[in-house]
């Protein structure tokens, strides 16, 4: 618990003390990042007195009149197929999906609006804390609950838990240019054995600064940390933390039919163990990009984009052979940015990477790369989200380049009313190792519901299912979690 407090606290000052780091996915995605724009106040109004009029019910014409404006340090580009292959993660809030779209297509090119439901209750939707041009949204849920397997592994047992994850936001209010922030933290409990409590924190912040009508800038940082299953098959059979930074900067100027994004990051890992053994695998990855996309508007908008990466180990000798890992390489991708208007919208693109490893004695790490996040509204009570991604991870397994891991999630939230909503999910996530014959599959079902119970309060309940397999022996498990309590939120 202490360590876990401390993570929490010490967060805000990695965006001033890491390092250049990066989530060593397939490069920084580089989308632009309009204000989402919202409708206008009067013609909402006019929009609900007619529907009341006509017998709509007033709750649920107005379900989404609320929304809170994008915050666009909180998106979730691809997929981890609702937690990360490999770590202990807890699945994102259902918004960041599509928040990660709006940046993608703005409002002014057909993007979404405020009729598309945002996941989650809205009659308890926080109101926030005015801090001069900003806004402080605070929120804390607290949950207990029951396991049969708290270590999530193949020896682990059944017990119960309970959970404290607390959830900051901060939002700029300006008439021009963003800045936006996210502080978000959860600390898993087992009573029966507290060897088995986890912990997982991220930080994030993103600024847009609107140079000319033509010309913006964006910056992004974030860290996150969180342990590694022991399943894993990078696992040394103690507790590692895996801690991840990432800093992206890039330009983007609009010339005609034509957009140009240039970027620069930095993806950062670093691997923290108990054990006496000293990881290997601590490294950056250093890009730069380019990217072309059409500027026209329309239903599809093509882009192609180009990278540079740079991959570089903190040491030379990575495992017990010596094996040199610094690699050069490159990432190419084509897509399409849809926007059907509020209906269907999102960013598909597929492509090629490859990573030239220095040691001769390494196979290239190279593979398909496949990215995409798609929101689809079929009514204004339903929103259908889904998302693919891949990653490239370092590895100091003897004769392995690295690993490359596929996943996708489909994801349904429906509003019964502004007080009562229901979730549901499912996530995949396959990793793959390069040299030698190691393969992780892990599938992942949820489902939740929410309930407001006061306009600060909500009574919260979920259930989760886990299947990992490895085609190593002994790697195998499976397991159900239940949990309920309360969220507040200001």
């Amino acid at each position: 618990m202490t360590r876990f407090l401390t993570c929490i606290i010490c967060l805000p000052l990695a965006f001033a003390l890491a390092e250049p780091s990066f989530a060593q996915t397939a490069v920084p995605g580089l989308r632009g990042s309009d204000d989402p724009g919202r409708a206008n106040a009067a013609d909402e109004d006019g929009r609900e007195e007619a529907e009341t009029r006509a017998g709509v019910n007033p709750a649920q014409s107005n379900v989404f009149a609320l929304r809170p404006s994008v915050n666009i340090a909180e998106e979730e580009d691809g997929s981890t197929g609702l937690g990360a292959a490999g770590r202990v993660q807890p699945v994102r809030p259902f918004s960041d999906r599509i928040t990660a779209v709006t940046r993608a297509v703005p409002l002014a090119q057909g993007g979404i609006d405020d009729t598309v439901f945002g996941g989650d209750t809205t009659f308890d939707a926080p109101d926030g804390i005015r801090l001069g041009s900003f806004i402080l949204t605070p929120q804390l849920t607290v949950t207990t609950g029951y396991t049969d397997n708290t270590s999530r592994s193949a020896t682990g047992g059944a017990g119960s838990l309970y959970r404290i994850a607390p959830d900051i936001s901060l939002t700029s209010d300006w008439v021009r240019h963003q800045f936006d922030a996210s502080l978000r933290g959860s600390y898993i409990g087992y009573p029966g054995n507290s060897d088995d409590d986890d912990i997982f924190g991220s930080a994030a912040a993103g600024l847009r600064l609107d140079i000319t009508e033509a010309t913006r800038v964006d910056a992004d940082i974030s860290y996150g940390i969180s342990r590694e299953e022991d399943g894993s098959a990078e696992s040394l059979g103690n507790d590692t933390f895996i801690h991840e930074g990432n800093i992206d900067l890039g330009v983007t100027r609009n010339v005609g039919l034509l957009a140009a994004t240039a970027a620069v990051g930095a993806d950062r890992r670093v691997y923290d163990s108990d054990s006496t053994i000293e990881s290997g695998r601590d490294n950056t990855v250093y890009s730069a990009s380019l990217r072309l996309g059409s500027n026209a508007g329309g239903l599809l908008s093509p882009f192609a984009q180009g990278s540079l990466l740079f991959r570089r180990f903190d040491q030379t000798c990575s495992d017990s052979i010596c094996e040199i890992r610094d690699a050069d390489g490159y990432e190419l991708r084509g897509g399409l940015a849809i926007a059907a208007g509020p209906k269907l919208v999102g960013e598909v693109s597929a492509g090629w990477r490859l990573e030239d490893i220095e040691d001769s004695r390494l196979k290239n790490l190279s593979g398909l790369v496949i990215d995409g996040s798609l929101v689809w509204s079929p009514s204004r009570l339903t929103t259908v989200t889904a998302g693919v991604g891949t990653s490239f991870d370092a590895t100091d397994i003897d004769n392995a380049s690295g690993s490359i891991i596929y996943s996708g999630d489909l994801r349904l939230a429906h509003a019964f009313s502004d007080r009562w909503v229901g979730e549901a999910g499912l996530g995949y996530s396959y990793r793959t190792y390069e040299g030698v014959s190691i393969e992780e599959n892990t599938l992942t079902g949820f489902g939740g519901m929410t309930y407001a119970l006061t306009q600060n309060v909500a009574l919260t309940a979920n259930y989760i299912h886990r299947r990992f397999e490895s085609s190593q022996d002994g790697g195998d498990y499976t397991e159900n979690a239940i949990e309920a309590g309360l969220r507040f939120r200001h």
